[in-house]
C-alpha cells in the first residue's frame, strides 16, 4: 500500500500536484497542493495545436520542483496524468521525450472520455449520494461530460470546446459575441440528448468561481464550497452577465481577480450547457481529475466506488485522531441505544439516526481538538474537514451537536445563524443531549452492557458497575423536555 501518493495533472490552464497519505485501507487526507498557471495550452489553438518552446520550458520547470515536493514528502508512487493540451499538439512527443529522459517521469495522456470518467468518479465518491446527474468539467481546452444514472457511470463525452480555446480564438480578436454562441452551438451538436438532467455536477474553476460569487452574494451561513447547491434558473441570468461582461467591470462582482482572464468563456460555455441539458440544480464539486484518478488507483478493486455506509470524512478523522478504537465503538452503541428509546419525542421518520450513529463517532474526537474546552475550535475544524460524502446540512448539524455536547448545552442564537441548513431548534437539544449523556456514561471508559429505558417521564440507564463519574457528570446536563434521569 502506497502510503502517500502524488498526483500531478497537467490542464491546458494550469499544472497541479496533490499528495495525498492513507490512513487506512480507503482512508485518505490532503497533505499537500500546489498549483502553478502555466498555460501549456497558450497559443497552441491559433497554431494547429503545437505547444511553444517556451511553454513547455515553463512546464518541465514545474514538474522539476513537484517533483521536489513529492521526494521531500516521501510518495511512494507518483501518478502524472495530461489532458487536452497534450494530447492535441502534435509535437506531444517532443516534450513528453524531455520530461521523460530529464526528470524520469512517465506522463500518461486521457483521452477526453476518460477525462470525463475521472470527474464522474470524484463526484460519486466524495460527494453527497447521487442517483441522477449530469457532470460538467469545463478545461482549458475541452468541456468533457458523464452521464450518471441510478449512481452508475453510464456515458462520457468530451466536446472541443475550452476557456483558453474560446478566449484565443474569439475573446482576445474581440470577435463579436454571437459568433461565440454561434461556435458552442455547433459544438454542442454532438452532445447526445441523453445526457439531459435537472441536476448537473460542477467541476472545474470556472464552476467553482461562478458557485463562490454565488455563496458570497447569497450571503450563505458558511464557507464551504464543495457540495454547494444552487437553483439553476435563480442565477442564470448573472452567469449570462459574467459571459458578456467587460474585463473592467468584473472587478465590480465577487469574481475571484485570478478568473478574470478566462471567466467570460467559461461562463459562456457552462450557460449553454445548462440550457441544453435542462439543468434545475447545480451541485459544486472540488474534486475533479485528480481526485478520479487516486480513487481509480485506491479503489480498483472495488468498481472504483466506496464500499456500501463507508464515510471518508468520519473515517479519515477517527483514523488520525482515535486514540482507542473499543471505545469509540462502545459510544456509538450508546449513543444509538439512547436514540432508539427516545427518538418518537422529536424525529418520527429516523431521519437523525445517521447523524447519531456518524457524531457519536467522533465523539471522543472532538475532546482532543478542544484547547483548553474551546469547542469553538472543534467546530470550525468539522466545518471544514466533513467536507466529501456529506450534504451542508449534515456536516453543520454534526458540527453543531458535538459542539453543544461537550458544553451540555446549546446555543439558541446560534443555531439562528445556521437555519437555512439546520434543523429546529428542537431537533438540535435532542441530539446534543443524546451526546451529553453518551459522554458521561462512558466516563469511566469501560466497556459493558447498557440498557436505557425512556417512557417520556423517565430516561433511565442501566449498567453492569458502579456509575459515580456518569452520575456526577448528568448534573451538568440540560434536559431537552421535563423528564427525570436516573442510573438503576
Amino acid at each position: 500500500m502506497a502510503k502517500r501518493t502524488a498526483i500531478i495533472d497537467i490542464g491546458s490552464n494550469s499544472i497541479s500536484l496533490v499528495i495525498y497519505e492513507k490512513s487506512s485501507r480507503y482512508a485518505f487526507h490532503l497533505i499537500e497542493k500546489v498549483r502553478s498557471k502555466v498555460r501549456i495550452g497558450e497559443g497552441a489553438y491559433e497554431n494547429n495545436g503545437h505547444l511553444r518552446d517556451e511553454v513547455m520550458d515553463k512546464a518541465y520547470n514545474t514538474l522539476e520542483d513537484f517533483l521536489s515536493v513529492s521526494k521531500s514528502l516521501n510518495c511512494t508512487k507518483i501518478l502524472a496524468v495530461a489532458t487536452s493540451a497534450l494530447r492535441d499538439a502534435p509535437n506531444k512527443k517532443v516534450f513528453l521525450k524531455r520530461v521523460s529522459d530529464g526528470l524520469k517521469l512517465n506522463i500518461k495522456i486521457i483521452d477526453g472520455k476518460k477525462e470525463a470518467y475521472f470527474g464522474a468518479v470524484a463526484s460519486l465518491n466524495l460527494l453527497p449520494k447521487i442517483n441522477n446527474a449530469t457532470t460538467i468539467d469545463i478545461g482549458g481546452g475541452s468541456t468533457e461530460l458523464a452521464k450518471i444514472e441510478n449512481g452508475k457511470i453510464v456515458d462520457t463525452i468530451s466536446l472541443n470546446i475550452g476557456t483558453v480555446r474560446l478566449k484565443e480564438l474569439f475573446f482576445e480578436k474581440k470577435k463579436e459575441y454571437s459568433l461565440v454562441i454561434d461556435y458552442i452551438n455547433e459544438i454542442l451538436k454532438q452532445l447526445p440528448k441523453t445526457f439531459k438532467s435537472s441536476n448537473v455536477i460542477g467541476i472545474g474553476g470556472t464552476i467553482r468561481a461562478l458557485s463562490s460569487t454565488i455563496l458570497i452574494d447569497t450571503k450563505y451561513p458558511i464557507d464551504s464550497l464543495h457540495a454547494f447547491e444552487y437553483m439553476y434558473q435563480e442565477h442564470k441570468n448573472f452567469v449570462m452577465s459574467i459571459a458578456q461582461s467587460e474585463v473592467l467591470k468584473l472587478k465590480n462582482t465577487s469574481i475571484p481577480r485570478s478568473r478574470y482572464d478566462t471567466i467570460r468563456e467559461g461562463s459562456s460555455i457552462f450557460f449553454m450547457l445548462c440550457e441544453q441539458l435542462g439543468a434545475e440544480k447545480i451541485i459544486t464539486s472540488k474534486a475533479g481529475v485528480r481526485e478520479g484518478v487516486y480513487l481509480s488507483d485506491i479503489l480498483r478493486n472495488c468498481d472504483h466506488i466506496f464500499p456500501h455506509n463507508f464515510n471518508i470524512s468520519i473515517k479519515s478523522l477517527v483514523d488520525r485522531f482515535a486514540i482507542y478504537n473499543k471505545n469509540i465503538t462502545q459510544v456509538q452503541k450508546t449513543a444509538i441505544a439512547i436514540y432508539d428509546q427516545t427518538h418518537h419525542v422529536f424525529d418520527k421518520g429516523e431521519y437523525y439516526r445517521e447523524i447519531i450513529m456518524m457524531s457519536s463517532k467522533l465523539l471522543l474526537i472532538t475532546r482532543r481538538l478542544n484547547i483548553y474546552s474551546n469547542s469553538d475550535m472543534s467546530f470550525g475544524f468539522l466545518v471544514e474537514n466533513l467536507n466529501f460524502s456529506l450534504s451542508h446540512e449534515q456536516k453543520i448539524v454534526i458540527a453543531l451537536i458535538l459542539k453543544y455536547a461537550h458544553q451540555n448545552n446549546t446555543n439558541e442564537k446560534e443555531i439562528k445563524k445556521f437555519k437555512e441548513l439546520a434543523p429546529s431548534i428542537e431537533v438540535i437539544k435532542w441530539l446534543s443531549f443524546i451526546l451529553s449523556l453518551t459522554v458521561c456514561i462512558n466516563k469511566n471508559k469501560k466497556i459493558q452492557k447498557i440498557e436505557i429505558l425512556f417512557d417520556e417521564s423517565e430516561l433511565s440507564v442501566k449498567t453492569e458497575s458502579k456509575m459515580f463519574l456518569a452520575s456526577q457528570c448528568i448534573k451538568k446536563i440540560k434536559k431537552p423536555a421535563s423528564f427525570t434521569l436516573r442510573f438503576l
